[in-house]
């Protein structure tokens, strides 16, 4: 795993057109996935992409449209199911959304070009500034995050990079307000009655026509609300560590505590050096009595004036200089010898990888309820008293380059004491484009095992994560010590090796150890929170569904 405190305040450069089109079409595909797991798939890419979008993070929704159009045009006719009538039918409804993301990479590609040549015209001229000045700074190993930053079209220029474990409750703040907004959004296009195949064209249309407005508004309240995170961090520091706050001096000691967690940020409450300053120490400066009658105060202007050629004779003047310069910030013209790449008038915030897979790859942080787990176990109490197995969908989106929970989906399925198997799964697509859902991975129960990944279980979340590295398997098991687990398969060898895997028995056993691995935080990539909204809709037949939000207080 990667240190956390590793990220700059900005990322490498921005990926070419070329270099992100090649990276988009490194996937392995396998006809040996049934093909409703890859329509699947392809659902998730495109929801993912165009939530990307919205969330101006352009180069990686022009990845993963590109990939989601390398999938279905390349890949999947080659499948042995598209050959069928129904395989032909479902490839039929999908490809309809192919002009949509056909012109949504036409109006993305030269935005990515302008803003890859702004940066090298940019970088030049820094390297002009700096060469010379930081020899030793060539000399030092990569990390294994700046390895593959300059590889991840998320991280692509983009402004801010924070640790999302570090800062959860600024990550669960902003999905917040971005899932808000993007619901009223929503609810504003159909209450218009807007058929719902043209929903999602008119709200691409619409991005287009407002989207450096609403660029600007966006990332000036990110910036707000990351301020006023910062602010309350460094008031609980004040509370516990009163005298070093005292001291100008102590911002070090203040950095030494929170480094991991706001390495790059600058607090706002270093004094500034003010003409007062002149006041404070006029008496050690001028304390000699006169010969004559003190006369009035001279305006601050000649007292400066007055006050500089005496400067090499009174020791009271250093005193002056050294308090000027420890409280002086920095200037601008300083700052501008690194310029922003390129410089806005707000920095997109953005999250950086929260783990990192076996074969170095970084994976995203996915926010989990923590009162979930608890719901889905009071839905399936029934089952779990029979003695059946149950399952549920983690449903959710992205915001700033994290992942978040917020639906519990419960799908048709066929129970049995070992197996829950989904049914119907054209329902569960249909409602997650309708509500912009992703499926971030799936929690089943155990009821008369222990909490383990059978291999049933590992080729179900191989359909899972074979796209969405980051997807993840929940197992409940009520009436064993540890009743719960949560899991990923591991790459290599796990995914590879499922993937590979030709036995059709339900139950069977795999050549290989090390199959799959923990999730959760720490070191895995996944956070249950108190505070992070979801809700539970349930897709069976005569179920009742409350739209009311669940709130985790």
């Amino acid at each position: 795993m990667a240190p956390s405190d590793l990220a700059p305040l900005t990322a490498s450069r921005p990926l070419t057109i070329n270099e992100i089109s090649k990276r988009a079409e490194n996937f392995a595909f396998s006809p040996a996935i049934p093909l409703s797991s890859w329509l699947r798939t392809a659902a998730t890419l495109y929801q993912e992409g165009r939530i990307y979008l919205e969330d101006r993070n352009l180069a990686q929704a022009y990845f993963l449209y590109f990939r989601y159009l390398h999938l279905l045009l390349k890949c999947l006719p080659s499948h042995p199911e598209a050959r069928t009538p129904e395989g032909k039918r479902q490839l039929n409804i999908v490809n309809k959304t192919v002009s949509d993301v056909i012109i949504n990479l036409e109006r993305i590609k030269p935005l990515i070009q302008r803003y890859h040549d702004e940066w090298s015209a940019s970088e030049t001229k820094r390297q002009q500034q700096v060469r010379g000045k930081r020899q030793t700074d060539h000399t030092k190993s990569p990390s294994t995050y700046d390895e593959h930053i300059v590889h991840d079209p998320a991280l692509s220029a983009s402004g801010r990079l924070l640790n999302a474990g570090d800062n959860q409750d600024l990550a669960v703040e902003l999905a917040r307000n971005e899932i808000r907004r993007r619901d009223a959004n929503r609810k504003a296009t159909r209450r218009a009655n807007v058929p719902p195949e043209e929903e999602q064209t008119r709200r691409t249309a619409g991005f287009w026509e407002h989207w450096t407005d609403e660029l600007a508004s966006r990332q000036a309240e990110d910036e707000e609300l990351f301020r006023r995170q910062m602010e309350l961090t460094r008031r609980e520091l004040d509370r516990t560590d009163v005298p070093q706050q005292e001291s100008r001096g102590s911002r070090g000691s203040l950095d030494g505590h929170t480094t991991s967690t706001h390495p790059n940020y600058r607090y706002p409450s270093i004094t500034r050096s003010e003409p007062i300053h002149y006041e404070a120490l006029q008496p050690q400066v001028y304390h000699k009595p006169p010969p004559c009658p003190q006369p009035p105060r001279p305006p601050k202007e000649e007292l400066a004036r007055y006050h500089e050629p005496l400067t090499p004779e009174l020791p009271a003047e250093n005193a002056l200089h050294r308090e000027a310069n420890v409280s002086r910030p920095t200037p601008p013209p300083k700052e501008r010898e690194d310029p922003p790449l390129p410089p806005q008038k707000q920095q997109r915030l953005t999250f950086k990888p929260a783990a990192y897979l076996e074969n170095g790859e970084p994976i995203r942080s996915i926010f989990l309820p923590r009162e979930l787990r608890r719901q889905f176990l009071s839905i399936a109490s029934e089952n779990t008293r029979r003695g059946l197995e149950m399952c549920g969908i983690l449903c959710g989106t992205a915001v700033n380059n994290a992942l978040f929970v917020r639906c519990l989906l419960i799908p048709e399925q066929n129970c049995t004491s070992d197996t829950c198997e989904t049914e119907n799964e054209g329902s569960m697509f249909e409602y997650c484009m309708s509500e912009d859902l992703l499926v971030l991975g799936w929690i089943h129960t155990h009821p008369t095992q222990t909490c383990f990944m059978s291999s049933r279980d590992l080729h179900t979340q191989a359909g899972y994560q074979v796209m969405l590295p980051e997807s993840i398997a929940i197992v409940c098991a009520p009436k064993y010590t540890p009743s719960y687990g949560i899991f990923r398969l591991t790459h290599p060898p796990g995914l590879g090796h499922i993937l590979d895997c030709k036995q059709s028995a339900t139950f069977h056993p795999h050549s290989v150890d090390n199959l799959y691995t923990k999730a959760q935080h720490p070191p895995g990539h996944v956070y249950e929170h108190d505070k992070l909204d979801f809700y539970v809709h349930d897709l069976r037949p005569g179920a009742r569904n409350d739209t009311t939000q669940r709130k985790n207080l």
